[in-house]
């Protein structure tokens, strides 16, 4: 009876940890102001309130990631409270990159493919610990860990702001296609030798 109790308490710890979803993303980052001001495309679906192609800020509503930098009248999209962007793609992605301005804890990105959750990162992620949260920006770079065709930009409370939205496939190392040739010349030269080796002895 003992044994069927720990099994059954296993199972429901192994069921746990598959449904609830892992937040994996890996983001990195860097405080370099970016060369011009590239827009972000309209959203493909918006809920709850969500300001496109503003630009300035509005004291406790929105923050322009692009204050007191060279260029302040940059333009930006602000989620706000309670409220998400979803941007819908033709393909597939691993990475996005944009300038994420006053990081806060409840500021998150959600990854999706065909429907389906991927990955996440919010602003209370370790990862970015040591960024000064609430002022100024940061230029991110988020991987998510599968391919994705939606990202979500939500927002538990006011706001979250990103500008120069751009989403990326990463491209294989230069050197796999090369490896992967090697290896199929390794496996064709063993097949001729054990070829002629067995025509050798016959």
């Amino acid at each position: 009876m003992r044994n069927i109790v720990k099994t059954f308490i296993a199972a429901a710890g192994l069921a746990f940890l598959v449904a609830a979803p892992a937040q994996s993303a890996i983001v990195t980052w860097t405080t370099d102001l970016p060369g011009s001001d590239t827009g972000v495309p309209a959203a493909t679906s918006t809920v709850g309130t969500v300001y496109e192609n503003v630009t300035g800020s509005i004291p406790n509503v929105y923050r322009s990631p692009w204050q007191n930098t060279a260029n302040p009248d940059g333009t930006y999209t602000s989620v706000e409270a309670d409220s998400y962007a979803s941007y819908v793609f033709d393909t597939g992605y691993d990475a996005v990159s944009f300038m994420w301005g006053s990081v806060d804890d409840y500021n998150g990105l959600e990854f999706y493919y065909q429907g389906d959750w991927v990955d996440a990162l919010y602003g209370d992620d370790a990862q970015l610990n040591s960024v000064q949260k609430g002022l100024g920006f940061i230029v991110a770079t988020v991987m998510a860990t599968g391919m994705f065709d939606e990202v979500r930009f939500s927002s538990g409370t006011n706001a979250f702001e990103y500008a120069n939205l751009t989403v990326s496939a990463v491209p294989l190392p230069a050197a796999l296609p090369l490896y992967g040739a090697g290896l199929a010349v390794m496996g064709f030269v063993g097949w001729r030798k054990r070829r002629k080796s067995a025509t050798a002895t016959a």
